[in-house]
């Protein structure tokens, strides 16, 4: 059951990113950076969460393949979350503030939303550019990216709405097969035994 509502907290929260991504699409201000940084944060847990369903895939091998499907999409985001959003590493702003000087030259005014956002985006475009193999070349795009550049922004662009997708597609089979071996409860079939046991929950802090 555990499973199964993870699956659709995760599915939730990109969905609704999808919508508002549709509607208003990539705008340049903090709320779409806040809504590119939320659907980093869900697709990497997604990620982590794919590492424990993985038994399933021996009698449901359509989940593999929708997942394969954008693995290398999914990893790349992973590591944008790693290095941006859940830590914001000091290399990658070192690195940032080596690629971009104009960072040095607009730290009076970061008081303000637009400066901020683009901050934010140099920050990120940078991290982007870090995802190199050993070699320098790029492992998902053909070649580093400026997202000032129009062409540039809008094949980011469509890297995300592919990964947000894809990630949407696999929760929704995903929580089907789950759903599946759980049983579902509606409100006449309350037992007052869950309630009972709700009484005596003794929280405890969440250990690592």
């Amino acid at each position: 059951m555990e499973k199964f509502i993870k699956s659709k907290l995760l599915k939730a929260d990109l969905v609704e990113i999808d919508r508002q991504f549709e509607y208003s699409g990539f705008k340049k201000d903090m709320a779409s950076i806040v809504l590119v940084k939320q659907a980093f944060v869900a697709i990497a847990n997604l990620v982590d969460f794919e590492l424990t369903v993985r038994s399933m895939y021996a009698e449901n091998r359509g989940l593999s393949a929708i997942y394969a499907k954008a693995s290398k999409e999914f990893d790349f985001t992973k590591y944008l979350r790693n290095k941006f959003i859940g830590h914001i590493k000091p290399e990658l702003l070192e690195k940032a503030i080596e690629w971009k000087p104009e960072l040095r030259y607009m730290l009076k005014n970061t008081d303000k939303p637009e400066v901020m956002f683009m901050y934010n985006l140099w920050v990120l475009e940078t991290a982007i550019n870090t995802y190199v193999n050993p070699n320098g070349n790029h492992k998902v795009f053909e070649s580093e990216i400026d997202l000032v550049y129009p062409p540039d922004l809008k094949r980011f662009l469509i890297f995300l709405t592919h990964v947000v997708k894809s990630s949407i597609e696999y929760l929704e089979a995903l929580s089907l097969v789950l759903g599946n071996k759980i049983e579902m409860l509606d409100l006449t079939q309350q037992d007052l035994e869950h309630w009972l046991t709700a009484g005596k929950t003794d929280f405890e802090f969440i250990r690592k």
